[in-house]
């Protein structure tokens, strides 16, 4: 088989040799670029209307020159019954497994069977009910035209009718059975074609619960084909035609015929090596004989026609248009081999990248197509592809940081259950005798540390307004002078009017603590620590600097202490801590920064201005 690169370069290359090579080089390349951005339904279209027209204008022309009668019984039967009828059958059915795929991800129908299976309450089930016979009547009558008889949506407690009346005339085993062969099925459309003749045919699918993790079982979707009005509605109507009779099997087996004849001829075929079309004698007469396979759904369709008017002229130009027909469908083939291997190669290359991506999450395919200009569906689904891939990975970071979060409550909370009220007594009574042995040293630190312990081990909320941050920082910075005297200079530069803002809870004083760490415990010298705070009016936002001398922030800081460059212990997690609680707080754009300016050491907190409470999402 030709491929469709190597067709392309035969034919453009000896058009080349007669002078005309860069123009067909341009046309190649056009006629490429138009092909690339038409939809896929254009694409599969095209394919098929050029095989069809490559079939029939050979046969035209080779059955033209002979006789009329050849081209107008022959060639309309093999081009009409063998492509046309096969086609629009396989659409009808094709719109019916789309309809039951539409309606197996229905929201409504996938909510109102979860509150039928879940619900005790006769309210829910009933407008549930409702909901669904409304649902069920609705896609009834938009597929309608594609030959269904009646839909029924089936569950444990009821079944939902599109058409009750025409429901009644096929037999309750009948229908039984159709449900037993879609629950085997477990979700996929499987069509059963045992009662063709009579009853028509039967589409079942089971219908599962996309949101839970198990897919429950939900019900079963049910749906009648009337197979006689479909078969009847084709080009039997057609004057070209003398009377065409059709029957269609599934292996060897007819599921549907409208004529006696039609097992006569059905036992010839199988015990001839049938072509695409064939003349059958049956009881004395001639009948012109084809079959194709229904796209999509691999059932064979058989027409035929009587052949004895046009037998003599078959006769004599037998010979001409069987050549001729074969080289058409040969063209045909190359022609769709070549068209479809160039579709394919997009549909491999996605099917890799959802491969990757299924191992590993994380994993990036390096496609070598650009997508991002192409206007069809490949080039839709892969940016769709890779935007969900994105929002995926997204997710499961998300998922992680809350785990983190957690499980950093949980510890919290085993931490913190030593009764508070204990603690604050105990401290009390310490301040209490301080004062009596007049120490007024230890008596303020001991209040100051009643304050950091009623902030701390307080979980009424996870947010505080400015002013009583800073004195939570005041009061630490009390205990902390105690212990380094002079060698500790501490001020706050901040508007009064600025005191109501509302920021995370304990998001300062980690940010001073960490200062007085690395500039007084590791070092004798003296240590200044700084606190600014600035309302950017045209911005609305509330920056928190932190400033100290005596060290400096190592470069890059908080994207090593995530990627675990430098193991967070101690204050590292900490400063992750405040980074991500006002990232989950107010978004992505805000957060904690560390830099240095000079030979300052500065943590900047960049947060909204907000001053209602009921704003702060917690």
């Amino acid at each position: 088989m030709f491929s469709y690169d190597n067709s392309i370069i035969i034919t453009a290359h000896s058009i080349w040799e007669r002078g005309g090579g860069s123009t067909v080089k341009g046309l190649v390349n056009r006629i490429k670029l138009i092909f690339s951005n038409i939809s896929l339904k254009r694409k599969i279209l095209t394919i098929v209307l050029v095989s069809i027209f490559l079939i029939s204008g050979v046969s035209l022309a080779g059955i033209s020159v002979v006789s009329d009668a050849y081209l107008k019984l022959l060639q309309k039967t093999i081009a009409n019954n063998l492509s046309y009828s096969a086609t629009t059958i396989s659409y009808y059915l094709s719109n019916i497994e789309t309809m039951s795929g539409l309606m197996l991800s229905d929201s409504n129908i996938q909510s109102n069977l979860s509150d039928v299976r879940h619900s005790d309450n006769p309210r829910i089930r009933t407008e549930a009910y409702k909901k669904l016979s409304y649902t069920v009547l609705e896609y009834y009558q938009q597929y309608k035209p594609n030959f269904i008889s009646y839909i029924t949506l089936n569950n444990p407690d009821f079944i939902t009718y599109s058409n009750f009346l025409g429901s009644r005339k096929t037999p309750e085993e009948i229908e039984r059975s159709v449900l037993n062969a879609a629950h085997d099925g477990d979700g996929r459309p499987v069509w059963i074609c045992d009662y063709g003749n009579e009853y028509g045919i039967f589409m079942g699918r089971l219908i599962k619960n996309i949101q839970s993790s198990n897919l429950e079982e939900l019900g079963t979707l049910l749906v009648s084909i009337d197979l006689d009005g479909l078969m009847n509605s084709l080009n039997k109507g057609d004057p070209l035609y003398e009377n065409p009779q059709y029957y269609i099997m599934t292996g060897d087996t007819i599921i549907y015929n409208d004529n006696p004849i039609s097992a006569t001829i059905h036992d010839q075929r199988k015990a001839s090596a049938m072509r695409s079309y064939d003349i059958m004698n049956v009881d004395g007469h001639r009948y012109f004989v084809t079959e194709d396979v229904i796209p999509g759904i691999g059932w064979t369709y058989v027409c035929y026609l009587s052949y004895d008017p046009i037998f003599k002229s078959v006769s004599f130009v037998r010979t001409l248009s069987i050549v001729m027909i074969i080289l058409s469908i040969l063209l045909a083939i190359i022609f769709s081999e070549s068209m479809i291997s160039f579709i394919s190669r997009h549909t491999q290359g996605l099917i890799r990248k959802m491969e990757a991506f299924s191992t590993d999450e994380n994993a990036v395919i390096d496609s070598d197509y650009d997508y991002s200009s192409r206007r069809d569906e490949f080039g839709l689904l892969n940016r769709q592809f890779d935007s969900m891939a994105g929002k995926i990975r997204h997710l499961i970071q998300v998922n992680y940081v809350n785990e983190l979060w957690k499980k950093d409550a949980q510890l919290k909370a085993l931490e913190t259950q030593i009764n508070p009220h204990f603690l604050y007594n105990t401290l009390e009574s310490v301040n209490w005798r301080a004062q009596v042995a007049g120490n007024m040293e230890i008596s303020s630190m001991i209040e100051s540390l009643g304050t950091l312990l009623r902030a701390t081990l307080s979980n009424s909320t996870s947010h505080f307004d400015l002013k009583k941050e800073l004195e939570i920082v005041t009061a630490y910075i009390t205990i902390q002078k105690y212990r380094f005297e002079d060698r500790l200079e501490f001020s706050i530069h901040c508007d009064e009017a600025l005191y109501n803002a509302q920021i995370p809870k304990m998001c300062i004083q980690p940010l001073v603590e960490n200062s007085i760490n690395y500039g007084l415990e590791e070092s004798t010298e003296l240590c200044s620590i700084e606190i600014t705070i600035e309302h950017q009016q045209e911005s609305g936002s509330l920056m928190v600097l932190v400033k100290n001398d005596g060290s400096l922030f190592e470069e890059c800081l908080l994207e090593k202490l995530r990627s675990q460059e430098i193991r967070p212990h101690g204050f590292g997690i900490g400063l992750i801590n405040i980074d991500e609680r006002i990232k989950l707080m107010f978004g992505k754009e805000y957060g904690l920064t560390l830099y240095n300016d000079q030979e300052w050491a500065v943590a900047r907190i960049h947060m909204p201005y907000i001053t209602d409470q009921e704003e702060i999402v917690c």
